[in-house]
């Protein structure tokens, strides 16, 4: 008797239907239809084995780091082999892609709000899953405060409400944003803080274009802008704690401007 994975793995295959897993891990395995090698995405469907092949996977290069990039990353696929004798299928991502976006994109408006799923994420962005478009989300679009790494605020599989700025599915024209959904900590700042007054936080970035530091301040989650007096032989770690002075509010731009006091 047929399992219902198995019901749903065979439809897959024949009616062009779309399933969803989560990338758990990666193999090399003899991909047939190619006749080589090829590095897998592999995908548990319960007890089945699914592995997307990285010419599959809808990504620019075909290299095993952007399917690591994608570990624990949700995905839609359909079927295009399966072996019963081993119990694996052969699945594409890159035709699930296709067929969802064709299917839901058209339903989609400027200024809609949306849920996407995160399927990678860098330092000053990550990448979401717009129903079958991969679209990138600059860190400045993410929230109103300072991000110094993305990788560490959001994480692959999580799913992120987010605004649509602009939709051209011709041109291949997608802009999302999700700070426009969250509350701006800037419009009641004075309320936590005070120019030439004192306050505690972290160090949380050194920015390469200027000189100073980025603290993340203690009592709401805003970052100051600091210089570090020449009085300081060595500049503060990474996550030291430390005091300083706040000498300038900007609400309108979204800057705290300050200089370092002591390390505590």
């Amino acid at each position: 008797m047929e399992s219902l994975s198995l019901r749903e793995i065979l439809r897959s295959k024949e009616e062009q239907r779309i399933l969803t897993g989560r990338i758990t891990g990666i193999e090399k395995e003899y991909y047939k239809l190619q006749d080589r090698i090829i590095s897998c995405a592999i995908v548990w469907y319960e007890d089945i084995k699914v592995l997307i092949p990285v010419t599959h996977l809808g990504v620019t290069k075909e290299n095993k780091s952007l399917i690591r990039g994608m570990l624990n990353a949700e995905v839609d696929f359909i079927v295009i082999e399966y072996d019963e004798t081993s119990n694996i299928a052969i699945a594409s991502r890159e035709l699930a892609m296709e067929l969802r976006a064709k299917i839901e994109l058209p339903k989609i408006k400027k200024n809609d709000v949306v849920k996407v799923r995160i399927v990678a994420t860098s330092t000053k962005h990550i990448i979401v899953d717009l129903y079958g478009k991969e679209v990138v989300i600059k860190a400045e679009n993410l929230r109103h405060t300072f991000i110094a790494n993305a990788k560490e605020e959001y994480a692959v599989g999580e799913y992120l409400k987010v605004r649509v700025k602009e939709i051209d599915i011709k041109n291949n024209i997608f802009e999302l944003n999700a700070k426009e959904l969250l509350d701006n900590p800037f419009n009641n700042i004075r309320r936590y803080f005070t120019e030439n007054s004192e306050y505690t936080g972290r160090v949380i970035a050194f920015p390469k274009s200027k000189s100073g530091v980025i603290i993340q301040l203690d009592a709401i989650p805003v970052t100051c802008m600091c210089r570090v007096p020449a009085k300081f032989n060595t500049y503060p770690h990474f996550d030291d704690k430390v005091l300083i002075k706040i000498t300038e509010i900007k609400e309108k731009k979204k800057f705290i401007y300050g200089y370092l006091i002591r390390v505590i």
